[in-house]
């Protein structure tokens, strides 16, 4: 079924029309899933979301949270295909496999649905030049407003800054691009690192370590950066970046970060730039027999749904808020007549740890 030239998610999209059209898959029958279809058809799994977007923007199936993807009544269906196209509002995302990418897209897939508009899809598998592409493509697809989740090393973008500067409706989120004044989404990163670097100085861990990938540059490393410095400059600490672990995407991560901790056994607390940071923190403290959290202590983001196996205290983004906001900013700007103002919603984290811990 996959031989033309067209993209891959029309083709599903068509090969499911026949199959609804033929009697195969009746009113309110249930259709394969999104997984089933990537198996069956050999493409990504968002290629055959977005195939089943746009059979519900077309109103013949329509989707049941949490159960699937249903064939909608006949004269439903008629009706809605007599109705004009919904414009169309183009998302790229780094992944979907991840956790927290997941739910921004859970998130703004229900606000897109509910909106008026048509969602499609792309993947940037955190590489700038596939961004690129998905950038292009979802121009070349109709996209009258695009957000992007901008690829972790990301510090520069000129598809981006093009769209900026002819001020085409367009959103960053989770991060912004520094020197790129662009309407974003992303989260109080700085006081986020501040509170958590805050918490292990107020247990008396005064030689704290940082555990990140060496991109130091990117607007949301930068800005857990400064947060971690504030905290150990109002308690009159000094930066000594000689305690800053950044082999994190090297071989054998695990093995380096024992040998780091080996090297400097005064550190005593670790602020973790994020989940996989914090996990690694953890595995090569316990495996050097530190007792967790008694005399070693771990703060991290995002390691808020494996407290039970990582207990470090974390500050959770709010990926719900994420995904609705940038929506709801998005449909601004494509509802401005005149020029586009530069809006970036900094939205607030929450501090979670586990209540049996000492205080």
């Amino acid at each position: 079924m996959i031989n033309n030239n067209s993209p891959l998610y029309l083709q599903i999209k068509k090969y499911l029309e026949k199959e609804i059209d033929a009697g195969i898959y009746k009113a309110h029958d249930q259709l394969p899933s999104e997984i089933e279809l990537a198996k069956k058809f050999n493409v990504s799994r968002i290629t055959s979301k977005n195939a089943i977007l746009q059979l519900v923007e077309d109103g013949k199936v329509y989707r049941i949270p949490g159960k699937g993807t249903f064939v909608g009544e006949p004269n439903v269906r008629q009706s809605n295909s007599q109705q004009n196209k919904r414009p169309i509002i183009g998302l790229i995302m780094p992944e979907i496999a991840d956790r927290y990418c997941s739910q921004i897209l859970s998130s703004i897939e229900n606000v897109v649905t509910n909106s008026g508009y048509s969602l499609m899809i792309q993947q940037s598998h955190h590489y700038i030049d596939v961004e690129k592409q998905a950038i292009q493509a979802l121009l070349n697809d109709g996209a009258e407003g695009l957000i992007i989740f901008p690829v972790d090393d990301e510090v520069y973008n000129e598809k981006i800054l093009r769209l900026t500067l002819d001020q085409f409706p367009l959103v960053l989120i989770d991060r912004y691009l520094s020197g790129i004044e662009t309407p974003a989404v992303y989260s109080d990163n700085v006081q986020g690192a501040y509170e958590l670097t805050k918490i292990l100085l107020a247990k008396n861990h005064l030689k704290i370590g940082l555990f990140s990938a060496p991109n130091f540059e990117t607007a949301t490393v930068e800005d857990r950066i400064k947060g971690y410095e504030k905290a150990l400059d109002e308690s009159g600490i000094p930066i000594d970046r000689s305690i800053w672990f950044t082999e994190l995407l090297h071989e054998n991560p695990l093995e380096r970060a024992i040998s780091f901790l080996q090297d400097n056994p005064d550190i005593t607390g670790i602020f973790a730039m994020n989940a996989y940071a914090g996990e690694i923190a953890y595995k090569a403290a316990k495996s050097l027999g530190k007792q967790i959290p008694e005399e070693f202590l771990i703060a991290s983001f995002d390691q808020e749904h494996d407290l039970d196996i990582y207990p470090i205290y974390t500050a959770k983004q709010d990926s719900v808020q994420i995904g609705e906001k940038s929506v709801e900013l998005l449909q601004t700007l494509l509802q401005q007549k005149a020029k586009q103002t530069v809006e970036q919603i900094v939205l607030p984290v929450n501090i979670c740890f586990k209540s049996r811990w000492p205080n």
